[in-house]
Order: C-alpha cells, then structure tokens, then sequence
C-alpha cells in the first residue's frame, strides 16, 4: 500500500472534481504526497475510487494553484519546496495582506470579530485534538475573515493562490512545536488590533508573524540543501 493510499480521503463534495481536488490539495498540504512526488493518474484514480477524467481536471487545477507541475509526455509531480519560492510566495503574500489588514482596520466591525473569534477558536480546539486538516481548515477561515472585511472582493480573490502555494511552507514551519503556542497568541494579537481599528499594528503584527514563517523553513530549507544564497526578493521584503 502506498503512502498516498494510505492517507488520501474521499470527502463528499458536488462533482468527482472537486472530491479528487480537495482529496490531492490535503494530501500535499499534509505531506502524504510529497514534494517531488510523481502524480500518476491511474493509480491516484484508483485510489479515489474515480475515473482518470476528474483527476486529470484535479491535476490542471492544482497546477493553476502552482503546487503541481505537468509537463506533456512526462508527466505530472508535486513542486518542490525551494527557497526562491519561498520568498516568492511570502513576498506577494505580505504586500497583498497587508493592504487587506490596513483597509479592514478601518472598518471592521462587530459581525467581522465575531466571525473572525469563531474561526479562530475551531482552529485552536482543531489543533488541541491533532486534527490537521480541520485545524488548517479554520486556519485560513481566520485570516480570510479578517481580509473580506476590507470590502474588495478582487483583493481577496488576489490573495487566494499565493495563500495556498504557501500552506506548505506553513506546514513545514508547524512541525517545529516550539512556535506554535507562540504562533497562536499572534492570532490574537492581529484581531485585537483590526478590533481596535489599529491598521498601522494589525500590519505590523501580520508581518512579524508571517515572517517568523519565512525564517524557520528557510533555515530549514538551507539545512537540508546546503544552499546559504538569498534571492533578490528576501532583500525586498517589508519589514515590520
């Protein structure tokens, strides 16, 4: 039995599609697949209990998202984890978040906090249960309460593909237990702060935090490929 067959689950959604995206997108995003892991159709679509048709549409979505690479007549893989994309991912996150932070600042409201605050509290009792998927899940519901709160749809939606391109790098950082606790108080103090109509602290503090992300995998990333060099965007990045 493989490791993909082990750990990818079918969830119930409206089309094969969808089920054979959102089953590959958490087997990436949990390690289950890989980086550099060869994405074969047949035997995913076996494994998923579905034809190769919705897979292959899976496929195409995923590498839309920029987790998956195809290449005709050679197939398809999981991207690797680089430190240039690392730097890529977080560099186009920070500056796009950051702008959603300050415009939510200045008109968040009551409903915001509270969708926000009940996010943010699944994704504590999700973590408190080792639950990774639901955890991840209420993660991004977090953040993406308090970026809909500046009111542009078309930012939101920008934020979208860096955001899950860099889930990964965010996974890889959470296996490092000495953060985490710290990482959720950061949560608390980004909402604090959109609840204060704070907009210069709310993008501070979502600085600091995703750049704390930025640091731990590069040096994990520097470790295990011996590779001490720093991309042009790292010099590039705001700083808090």
């Amino acid at each position: 039995m493989s490791q993909t067959e082990q750990r990818i689950v079918r969830p119930s959604r409206q089309t094969a599609g969808d089920q054979a995206e959102a089953a590959l997108f958490d087997a990436i995003m949990d390690g289950a697949i890989p980086p550099g892991a060869p994405l074969r159709l047949q035997e995913l679509a076996s494994q998923l209990g579905m034809s190769i048709m919705p897979v292959r549409e899976a496929l195409r979505r995923l590498e839309g998202l920029g987790l998956v690479e195809i290449v005709a007549h050679k197939g398809a893989w999981v991207r690797a984890l680089t430190i240039e994309d690392l730097y890529d991912t977080y560099f186009t996150r920070i500056n796009l978040e950051c702008l959603a932070m300050r415009t939510a600042a200045t008109r968040f409201t009551a409903e915001h906090a509270r969708e926000a605050r009940q996010a943010l509290d699944e994704y504590l009792e999700a973590g408190g249960r080792g639950d990774r998927v639901a955890s991840r899940h209420a993660h991004e519901r977090f953040h993406f309460a308090m970026y809909r709160a500046c009111g542009s749809e078309w930012l939101v939606r920008s934020i979208g593909p860096a955001w899950r391109n860099s889930e990964r790098y965010r996974v890889e950082s959470m296996r490092h237990p000495e953060h985490v606790k710290a990482r959720a108080a950061e949560h608390e103090q980004m909402l604090e702060a959109l609840i204060a109509h704070d907009a210069d602290a709310a993008a501070r503090l979502l600085t600091m935090h995703l750049r704390t992300t930025i640091d731990i995998v590069a040096e994990s990333l520097r470790r295990n490929d011996g590779d001490d060099s720093v991309p042009e965007l790292a010099r590039l990045l705001p700083t808090p």
